[in-house]
């Protein structure tokens, strides 16, 4: 019988449990040199994303896959897992990642393709924007000078957007510009502007600035002045992470502006390693330009790969007078100031050079600033520290900043509004007016923009729209009419003859110091607004294309033209005896100075001779009917401008012993002899144009006419009877003339 007792109920025995392996390997990856560092997206190129380099270690022979961990917007910006490396015998892994421009911090995050579970991550976080780099002297180190900024800085809207590295001439740094830390009121004012016009976009703004210093001592080891290493260790520091910088940027004119215009010349081979013939340059070199030459241990590409770099071309910047002027480019009585001559040439120069067929690694020639305040009221009834923007108001360091901001974007192509220039003009067909005006939007003034009283009319100059010179000389009745300046003859009616420039020396308008810089005068500069949250408007470019603005009224009488080796017209008998006055006229033009003089009209062994100097002047030199001197080389500071048409009438009556000199129909000189002569003119010497008897200081330029009268009025006008001599183009007539002598005219 079976006893219940002996049937087990035990269940049978379960499996041991077993635990998945752990993990196997490991995965490292480098951190960067410094937390929020910034890479560029390669806006320059069209592009808006970065490749990020990244290196570690792993157990060798694992791949290794890493992604972008975005930190500021729950991972939606992240990028994907994707394989950057295998690691080699030793452990080490490298590689990059592509990042998108992002408003969003990252964290650089790795793991082993195998275990994905084995991952690590980068302390210090990273972002992807625009990284560029300022070069320059004290005017763009000037945004970072709190000493000389007295002025409150703007609020910023965005406290992670914009930081600044700086230290080019001592220990490089980063400042992160915020409301709590602006670093200075101007480098809030940039960071508000790149803000505004890229909301939710990273930039690091590398500060290659050092004060008083120029391009030529940078790259010369042997010029203490401006250390290269010095200026490499900020480049290093700013791209420790393997960034590049994007954009480079130069409006570099005050040291160098005195090369004039060689300046395109003597520079472009430290931007192309090239010359601008196109004949390369192996660095250490001696550059050799038109104006000198200069040694070289260095050039930018040396700091710059042009595949990820491109340069930012803006300036020349505004350019204030020391003195009293009589228009752009001379002083009041007539000398040249070699600062307005030579940034004008500089502005002209720069632009040739950006022509170049190598000029590859330019991007277009961004605005040139012309609408702020340069230097402060010394107290005293002056104007101080010129050169510098103004730390004693917001249109001065902080509209500069922001004005350096928008050439940058502008000419990287971050904002879409065009550079305005002169780019229309319609002269009204009686001479009454010419108009000039910009495809890009209406012309306006700041003063206009803001609603300020006009200037009022102490000066002549003192306009609605300054800065226009009407052949060479200012134009003193400008308006806004209709969205364009209208630009009235000083004198008279405009003709085929005339030019009209705008921003002709150092682009600022102004003649009177310091009157124009107490009363503001650059807020009546033409400006375009295009609803810019920081500016009024974005300043005209300086010196438009001259067919654009030539003159489209019909043409004067014939005119024609002069070499080196003539014509020049002497007359074929000596003077009639008894003559005691005499009155020279012509209308000449020239497109550039005499080396010297030349003569514009003469008689034989100095009787009667007015020079052309080089300075622009005239110098005269009279005798009497003995060869005494009745004026020896007195100069008349006329400033002559090269390019346009003169109408010069020189008198000289002996019995009333006094000479007179009319420019343009109005009397500029009247001239008592030095001595008492005998009432005549030498009766034994002969009269002649455009060059002496023998042919030597012959006048090279144009000529519409020649005039020769025995009188003098009492103004030293044109007489109106016949004169005794006349010559006039065209050149076949001009060279038929019975008195040339020399080349035929062309």
């Amino acid at each position: 019988m079976l006893s219940l007792s002996s049937i087990s109920t035990a269940r049978a025995a379960r499996p041991p449990m077993v635990s998945a392996p752990p993990p196997t390997g490991s995965v490292s990856v480098a951190d960067f040199s410094r937390d929020r560092t910034l890479f560029d997206s390669g806006a320059a190129f069209g592009l808006d994303v970065a490749d990020v380099p990244l290196a570690g270690t792993a157990t060798p022979g694992q791949t290794v896959q890493a992604r972008a961990l975005s930190l500021d917007d729950g991972g939606a910006s992240s990028t994907a897992w994707t394989d950057i490396g295998v690691a080699d015998g030793a452990g080490n892994w490298s590689g990059t990642i592509a990042v998108g421009r992002s408003a969003s911090w990252f964290r650089a995050e790795v793991r082993l393709k195998s275990a994905v579970s084995v991952t690590a991550q980068t302390a210090n976080r990273f972002g992807v924007g625009h990284v560029i780099a300022i070069w320059g002297q004290s005017e763009p180190d000037r945004i970072l000078s709190a000493f000389h900024d007295n002025t409150t800085p703007p609020p910023v809207a965005d406290p992670e957007a914009v930081q600044v590295l700086h230290g080019a001439a001592g220990t490089p740094t980063v400042s992160h510009i915020s409301d709590s830390q602006p670093l200075t009121a101007a480098a809030a004012a940039m960071a508000g502007s790149l803000i505004a016009a890229r909301p939710g976009e990273k930039f690091a703004i590398v500060f290659q600035t050092v004060p008083g210093t120029d391009p030529r001592q940078l790259v010369d080891d042997g010029d203490p002045a401006r250390s290269w290493a010095a200026d490499r260790a900020l480049h290093d520091f700013a791209t420790a992470d393997g960034q590049h910088v994007g954009i480079a940027a130069m409006s570099w004119f005050a040291s160098p502006g005195n090369l004039g215009a060689a300046y395109g010349e003597a520079l472009f081979p430290l931007f192309a390693g090239k010359t601008v013939t196109g004949a390369p340059v192996a660095f250490p070199a001696d550059i050799t330009h038109s104006a000198g030459s200069y040694h070289a241990d260095h050039w930018f590409g040396e700091l710059y790969d042009y595949t990820r770099t491109k340069w930012v071309a803006y300036g020349p910047h505004r350019f204030d007078i020391d003195g009293d002027h009589d228009d752009a480019t001379h002083y009041a009585g007539g000398a040249v100031d070699a600062r307005q001559s030579n940034t004008e040439a500089a502005r002209t120069s720069w632009r040739s050079m950006l022509a170049l067929p190598d000029a590859t690694m330019f991007l277009p020639l961004g605005l040139e600033p012309t609408t702020y305040v340069n230097g402060l009221d010394d107290g005293a009834g002056g104007w101080t520290d010129l050169a510098h923007p103004s730390g004693d108001t917001t249109d001065g360091i902080q509209r500069w900043a922001r004005l350096t901001a928008h050439a940058i974007l502008q000419a990287a192509g971050l904002e879409s509004w065009p550079v305005p220039e002169f780019d229309n003009a319609y002269w009204e067909p009686s001479g009454a007016w010419v108009e000039v005006w910009s495809s890009a939007g209406p012309i306006t003034t700041t003063r206009l923009r803001r609603g300020e009283p006009p200037l009022g009319t102490t000066f002549p100059h003192w306009t609605e729209v300054m800065g226009f010179q009407i052949n060479g000389q200012p134009a003193r009745n400008t308006q806004i009419v209709g969205g364009r300046v209208r630009i009235h003859p000083n004198s008279g009616s405009f003709s085929y003859a005339d030019a009209i420039q705008f921003g002709e020396g150092g682009a600022t308008g102004a003649l009177k110091f310091p009157e124009d810089l107490i009363a503001g005068t650059w807020k009546n500069l033409p400006i375009v607004d295009f609803g810019l949250p920081d500016l009024d408007g974005v300043p005209l470019r300086p010196l438009a294309d001259p067919a654009v603005l030539a003159s489209t009224l019909p043409a004067g009488a014939p005119s024609f033209a002069t070499s080196a080796t003539g014509p020049y017209f002497y007359a074929p008998a000596n003077l009639p005896a008894g003559t005691s006055a005499i009155t020279f006229a012509g209308r000449f033009r020239f497109a550039s100075l005499p080396g010297n003089s030349a003569i514009l009209f003469a008689q034989a062994s100095t009787g009667f001779d007015v020079e052309l100097m080089n300075t622009g002047h005239l110098r005269l030199t009279i005798e009497d009917g003995t060869g005494a001197k009745m004026l020896s080389g007195a100069i008349v500071t006329t400033g002559l401008a090269t390019g346009v048409w003169h109408e010069i009438v020189v008198s000289a009556d002996q019995v009333a012993q006094i000479a007179r000199v009319n420019i343009e129909g109005v009397t500029v000189a009247t001239l008592p002899f030095t001595a008492a002569g005998d009432g005549t003119f030498q009766t034994v010497r002969r009269l002649s144009f455009l060059a002496r008897n023998n042919g030597t200081l012959q006048f090279e330029g144009e000529v519409e006419h020649l005039r020769v009268w025995f009188e003098a009025t009492a103004d030293g006008s044109q007489p109106v009877t016949s004169p005794y001599k006349e010559i006039t183009g065209p050149a076949a007539l001009a060279n038929a003339d019975p008195w040339k002598l020399g080349a035929d005219a062309t």
